[in-house]
């Protein structure tokens, strides 16, 4: 049986929900990534386009990371996929995110380890317009596995359509 295998090419929200790059639009592409990070056994890779633009001659918004002749700056997608970035080859887990509001939600659980640790990392995007209170629940840890502590890291914004 041969195994399918899918390579995400150039992905990005586009149009006016973007902007030249827009919270809104990065918290569509989180929950998006999520989605493949869930089919990771067949979507292998994925690539955000493009990635550069030069701030005196955009041909096409929005980009990742933007330049000029004296400032480089990441755009909100950018720092979305850093956080994305920090936790990859990693095992998929079952998640169940409940919340008295969860159409707007969208969420992973994964582990990997390091040479000392284990870790596991769940991902929520709340992609709605209020903050809701969620209960995790997730399955298929090791029994070794340790809560030793947590932290938490939020991208957010004053305003959806807000950009660098």
């Amino acid at each position: 049986m041969i195994q399918m295998q899918a390579f995400v090419s150039e992905y990005a929200v586009w149009r006016s929900d973007a902007g030249r790059g827009s919270l809104l639009a990065s918290l569509a592409e989180a929950a998006f990534l999520t989605g493949l990070e869930m089919n990771s056994d067949i979507v292998h890779m994925a690539s955000y386009a493009p990635l550069f633009v030069n701030d005196n001659d955009r041909a096409w918004n929005p980009d990742a990371i933007v330049f000029n002749s004296w400032q480089h700056y990441g755009t909100p997608s950018y720092w979305m996929q850093t956080l994305f970035r920090e936790s990859s080859g990693a095992m998929i887990h079952p998640i169940t995110v409940s919340s008295s509001y969860s159409g707007s939600l969208a969420a992973s659980a994964i582990t990997w380890q390091d040479s000392e640790n284990s870790f596991l990392r769940v991902k929520v995007v709340n992609f709605g317009s209020d903050a809701v209170s969620l209960t995790i629940s997730t399955s298929g840890l090791q029994a070794s596995f340790n809560a030793l502590g947590s932290t938490s890291t939020v991208l957010t914004f004053g305003n959806v359509m807000d950009e660098n």
